[in-house]
């Protein structure tokens, strides 16, 4: 009897305990940025859910966070590789947080569901909460950030209390200045650095494809060259060949005429018995019949 009853309480425990957890973990939801915690921006929410935590690799050096129902939005620097923001300032409803940093800017989904106790004396200013929270005591005093503990609460020191605060203000308000001022001309220069390789790679681009332009030409140039050679060859050599015919059609004609003879030729009387081989200029039979009679004394055209 006594094993079930302790077994009851521990199993109640154990349930109100879960219960308990439960309800606080679910009073927020976080909705990861896959591309932030690739990035090196690990962002998520404590133990007990309400404060989201950030761990980066570089500077976070600004938050906006933006209201969906009021349609509103606060910016703040912070200049630190962790931020921790309480989320007892938002009330229930749907929020974006902004994590700007040099490379990118990430945004993250926040959704508040249940409202958040605010802690015994809470810093009502969300910048004020979140530099506190964020940055470390040695930090909080570059920034001219007093320390809460060290706050007087005598009221008869109250005017030079808040003269002290404004001043720090001031001096907060200046320095905050200063290194947003400083944010911006490094960002600057980071974008003149990289205009200027960009421009170089451009320049190094463009004169390797004039490079590769003039290689070209030069080889074309030495193409049309060989090939102009190779057709002149070809026309002396034609050239040449006609002139070489030339001269051996005026030896052969040459030799045909020195080696002809002339042929005499010797006149006769008309004579069948003659044969005329180009050597005799004979006379033809109608010259003789007409200088010459018949054997009987009558002429031939009796």
């Amino acid at each position: 009897m006594i094993r079930q009853k302790i077994t009851l309480v521990l199993v109640f425990t154990f349930l109100l305990t879960t219960s308990m957890f439960s309800q606080t973990r679910s009073k927020t939801t976080i909705v990861e940025n896959v591309n932030a915690t690739k990035a090196g921006l690990i962002h998520g929410l404590n133990k007990t859910g309400d404060t989201i935590v950030l761990k980066s690799n570089k500077d976070i050096y600004r938050f906006t966070f933006l209201f969906h129902n009021k349609k509103e939005s606060i910016m703040m620097d912070l200049g630190n590789k962790e931020a921790k923001i309480p989320l007892h300032h938002f009330n229930v409803g749907r929020y974006t947080v902004v994590a700007y940093r040099e490379d990118a800017v990430y945004p993250i989904s926040l959704n508040r569901i249940q409202d958040i106790a605010k802690p015994t004396n809470a810093v009502t200013d969300l910048e004020e909460d979140v530099l506190r929270a964020s940055l470390s005591k040695e930090e909080q005093r570059k920034r001219s950030i007093t320390p809460r503990a060290s706050i007087n609460k005598d009221t008869r020191l109250a005017s030079a209390t808040i003269e002290e605060d404004e001043i720090s203000f001031e001096e907060k308000l200046a320095k905050e200045r200063k290194l947003v001022v400083l944010r911006q001309r490094e960002y600057n220069a980071r974008i003149k650095r990289e205009v200027e390789a960009k421009s170089m790679k451009e320049q190094v681009f463009a004169q390797a494809e004039a490079n590769k332009k003039v290689s070209e030409q030069k080889r074309l140039a030495k193409q049309e060259a060989k090939r102009h050679e190779i057709k002149e060859k070809e026309v002396n050599t034609v050239a040449a060949r006609y002139k070489r015919n030339q001269r051996i059609l005026k030896q052969h004609a040459a030799t045909l005429a020195s080696s002809k003879k002339k042929v005499d030729t010797k006149e006769v009387k008309y004579n069948i018995s003659e044969i005329n081989n180009n050597s005799l200029e004979k006379q033809t039979r109608e010259e003789y019949r007409k200088q010459n009679l018949r054997p009987n004394g009558l002429p031939y055209e009796d």
